[in-house]
């Protein structure tokens, strides 16, 4: 067993039978995300790397014609810079086509860039990228990335803000202003248009703008009742979770259950705002939460309908109770080690990722 399983104090009733992580595969550079192919391959997305095909056997291919603009993280640095989230078209089994984000550098600076290709034969083919959270800077933090499609085949995306420090911010924060790009959720179609119907932020609103008011999502995750829910980092504490909605506004930097980076700092706010409160926040400690999903397995009927979610910071895999909209409460069920990622499998599996430089792909199992 490669966790301590632990129980907080307080929190939910652990399972009646304890649950252990088996390696499927190591030597990962600060895996990020994964896909599952249909042949039973995983497709694994490395900040320090880029995308590799994993066998069953825990066999590693590397995947050939990353784009040029891809620039890696800095080690040791702190660097948030790499390739981030990873998903596949709804019918990748038949046009082999997937999307993927990561750090974009070019002369003006850096950027969250969203792009989609064609996987043949452990080669990206037919690469195009479709969206670059411009304005371009030179900060590496907080990019977001995380990707989702969901049942109706909407393409969301989480932009961060980009900042370290909110000082940094200009008068009416970035997070704040539907006309840059960053701090943002989009929903696009799978060809990268913008969705007829999204909401309407103004004329002169970013296209494809569905909420606003973002730090640093990465999370997302479709429940069984159509909700889609989202994990958000905090600055001191304050870490999140949130129901997506549309148009809503979920007020960073103006709104915050954590602590600023700047000292003295007021934001201004958006002329008529209307801001949506976290459905849970962390304040007794950070979380860092980073990839979710909404379990809906078979090998632990008890977490059926609920959160199962990764954080970097205490290395902790948490299961939140969902009913609706709300949480009820939590329990840790991992802890030890940095996890960037929590994926289910098309047969149930729970899948893990370690944030490690010899990153690992963990499957979650029940102790015999």
């Amino acid at each position: 067993m490669l966790f301590e399983l632990v129980l907080a104090a307080g929190m939910a009733t652990a399972p009646a039978e304890a649950i252990e992580t088996i390696p499927v595969a190591t030597g990962l550079r600060r895996p990020w995300s994964m896909a599952f192919l249909p042949d039973g391959d995983f497709l694994v997305s490395e900040k320090e790397g880029g995308l590799v095909r994993i066998g069953p056997d825990g066999a590693k291919h590397p995947v050939a014609g990353m784009p040029d603009d891809l620039v890696d993280a800095f080690e040791g640095r702190g660097d948030n810079s790499g390739l981030f989230d990873v998903v596949l078209h709804p019918d990748f089994a038949s046009n082999r086509r997937l999307y993927f984000t990561y750090a974009s550098q070019d002369a003006d600076g850096l950027t969250t860039r969203l792009a989609t290709a064609r996987l043949i034969d452990d080669r990206l083919a037919e690469l195009r990228p479709l969206f670059a959270a411009t304005p371009r800077s030179a900060e590496r933090f907080h990019y977001g990335g995380g990707l989702l499609i969901d049942r109706q085949r909407h393409l969301y995306l989480t932009v961060g803000e980009r900042h370290f420090r909110e000082g940094d911010n200009p008068p009416l924060p970035v997070a704040q202003d539907p006309t840059d790009r960053r701090g943002k959720i989009y929903r696009f179609t799978l060809d990268g248009e913008p969705v007829p119907g999204n909401p309407d932020f103004g004329a002169n609103a970013v296209p494809g703008l569905y909420a606003l008011g973002i730090r640093a999502a990465q999370g997302l995750g479709q429940a069984a009742d159509g909700r889609i829910w989202m994990s958000e980092h905090g600055t001191h504490r304050g870490d999140e979770v949130n129901v997506l909605r549309p148009r809503a506004n979920y007020g960073w930097p103006v709104h915050t259950s954590g602590r600023y980076r700047t000292t003295g700092y007021r934001p201004q706010t958006l002329p008529g705002a209307i801001y949506t409160a976290p459905a849970w926040t962390w304040t007794d400690r950070t979380v860092a939460p980073t990839g979710l999903v909404i379990y809906s397995g078979s090998q632990f009927p008890e977490w059926r309908g609920d959160m199962i979610l990764a954080g970097l910071s205490t290395g902790s895999l948490l299961r939140l109770d969902l009913e609706g909209d709300r949480v009820l409460g939590e329990e840790v069920l991992l802890s030890g080690t940095r996890l960037r990622n929590v994926k289910q499998a098309p047969d149930g599996t729970l899948y893990l990722l370690t944030d490690e430089p010899e990153g690992r792909l963990l499957r979650l199992e029940r102790r015999p």
